[in-house]
């Protein structure tokens, strides 16, 4: 069973481009993943305020 896709942030900012940003932040995010993938490494995140090294996410990086 697949999780439901993971809603993108809206930002509550009047200007335009700070709107966008979330959108942005998420496109760079998979794009991130699917590199990961297929370099075969791992996609740094931080976590509960720590860096750490995690496994690329298939549901991040399918489709595109």
């Amino acid at each position: 069973m697949k999780k439901p896709k993971r809603p993108i942030p809206v930002s509550k900012l009047d200007d335009p481009d700070m709107q966008a940003v979330p959108g942005a932040l998420y496109r760079a995010a998979r794009r991130a993943h699917k590199i990961a993938h297929q370099h075969k490494t791992g996609v740094v995140v931080m976590e509960k305020g720590k860096v750490i090294e995690i496994e690329p996410d298939p549901e991040m990086y399918e489709g595109l």
